[in-house]
């Protein structure tokens, strides 16, 4: 059975391929394109490249015939003719064409002018008393009516190639699809009708066309679909995809980062789904909204500022939410609390917030908002991430006293958490004053009291697990 389909599929490539090799008319110069060896690959909702002519014909008027390699037309004399295209860039979903398919693309030359005016002497002038027509339907019964059915009596209907195909598809009916032969002995057919009438009526004249001896032959690749995009939580959407064949994968930004699971946590709350397939790449998109939700962010954004990290965020709406408890990562995973904003209750007016991290961590600080209803009910705003310049070790990054009585000290502390002893010595040397203080993983931002030093210059150093901080020079004033 698998042999004799392939040597029918054969048979339809060598017709059509023979039917590419037939003479033009009235010996015009058939259009030539710059082919590409290899069939290109192309998604089916993604638009070809323009074709290019290296041998433009002399014939006015230039279309591309779109052939599906894998469809029979119902005339069964070659491979079905899909399509059109005035430069042979086109959308294969937009002709219809979707899934797994094959296609050549050839050009086609003609002149339209011909057909314009074969179709005015058909309906304008008048031999024995009868217009044309009559002499046309004694030949072609029913040409005229369906003519004039289809609104193509007036010349400037008249304007392409598709024009053109409902002119002759009178002449020689064919139900459902239709092949290039077929075309071919249509045109034929209305140029041999065109000879039989009376001269009075057309003089004698000639349709001429030309069909190209290359073709472009694509694989169009199908484009994944979306069926739906639904909110399973808070903040949580589930995308509905489907492919035929191979592997899906999604994203809410289609640079990525892309994952397997068609589940989403923490998604903002409008916004665009992605899902490609895997092998060929082939993308499509749909938009999403949440609804309901307790708490209607407009904004969750931070900045780095010093020693620290400033979070800001708005809402446009709240709906009894108790407040807002601020999380921070490390990896994006992984999530610690690290404060606690009340919120507004119930408000339909924007509301600004703020929190500041006084001890973030060495390079890259995520940050997530959770909010919390009266009743418990806990849902998500999206992930941030703020880049701070990467510390190695344990160091001072700072160290002032802005405020009288109190001396700021910024360290950096790489180690695990711990004590820190720290000391401070007057300028000759000796020691006035030593203490602990307890420091995180990142950056500490420390107060020191030192409201009992007189005024002077001194120097602070410190020590953490046999580390030690060299000397640092302050005043106090």
């Amino acid at each position: 059975m698998t042999k004799s389909i392939t040597f029918v599929f054969s048979l339809f490539l060598v017709f059509f391929t023979n039917t590419l090799s037939a003479q033009p008319a009235c010996n015009s110069t058939a259009p030539e394109i710059a082919a590409s060896v290899l069939p290109i690959p192309v998604c089916d909702n993604t638009s070809t490249d323009a074709l290019v002519l290296t041998t433009p014909s002399d014939l006015p008027n230039t279309e591309y015939l779109i052939v599906d390699l894998n469809r029979i037309a119902a005339d069964g004399l070659g491979n079905a003719v899909v399509g059109i295209d005035d430069d042979g860039a086109f959308v294969p979903a937009d002709l219809g064409l979707t899934g797994n398919l094959n296609l050549a693309v050839v050009p086609f030359a003609y002149n339209i002018q011909d057909f314009r005016t074969v179709i005015d002497g058909v309906f304008n002038n008048m031999y024995l008393g009868k217009t044309c027509c009559a002499f046309v339907e004694v030949l072609s019964e029913g040409f005229c009516a369906a003519m004039i059915a289809k609104g193509l009596t007036d010349t400037q209907n008249i304007n392409s190639l598709a024009d053109i195909i409902a002119i002759i598809s009178f002449v020689d009916a064919t139900n459902g699809t239709y092949s290039v032969p077929k075309l071919i002995s249509k045109i034929i057919l209305l140029e041999n009708l065109v000879k039989a009438v009376p001269d009075e009526c057309l003089d004698p004249m000639r349709l001429c066309y030309a069909l190209g001896t290359t073709q472009q032959l694509y694989v169009i690749q199908e484009t994944p679909t979306i069926l739906n995009v639904t909110e399973t939580g808070n903040y949580q959407i589930t995308v509905d995809a489907y492919t035929s064949a191979g592997t899906l994968e999604y994203a809410l930004d289609p640079n990525g980062p892309w994952q397997s699971s068609n589940v989403f946590d923490n998604a903002p709350v409008s916004g665009m789904v992605y899902v490609r397939n895997t092998v060929t790449g082939c993308m499509d998109s749909f938009p999403y909204e949440l609804i309901d939700l307790p708490v209607e962010l407009t904004g969750f954004k931070g900045s780095v500022e010093g020693n620290t990290n400033l979070l800001y965020w708005t809402t446009a709406t709240e709906t009894n939410n108790l407040g807002f408890t601020i999380m921070r990562s490390v990896d994006g995973v992984n999530f610690q609390k690290m404060g606690w904003i009340n919120g507004a209750g119930s408000s339909q007016i924007a509301k600004d917030y703020t929190y500041r991290d006084t001890a973030p961590l060495n390079g890259k600080n995520y940050y997530q908002l959770t909010m919390q209803d009266y009743d418990g009910t806990l849902s998500f705003s999206k992930i941030i991430v703020l880049q701070r310049a990467e510390h190695t070790g344990f160091e001072v990054l700072s160290l002032s006293n802005p405020i009288a009585n109190a001396l700021q000290v910024a360290i950096s502390n790489d180690d695990e958490a711990g004590s820190m002893d720290f000391f401070i010595h007057d300028i000759a040397g000796k020691k006035v004053y030593q203490g602990t203080e307890t420091l995180h993983t990142g950056i500490n931002n420390l107060t020191i009291n030192v409201a009992d030093l007189s005024s002077s210059i001194y120097i602070f150093t410190a020590v953490k697990d046999g580390h030690k901080i060299k000397g640092y020079k302050f005043l106090v004033y």
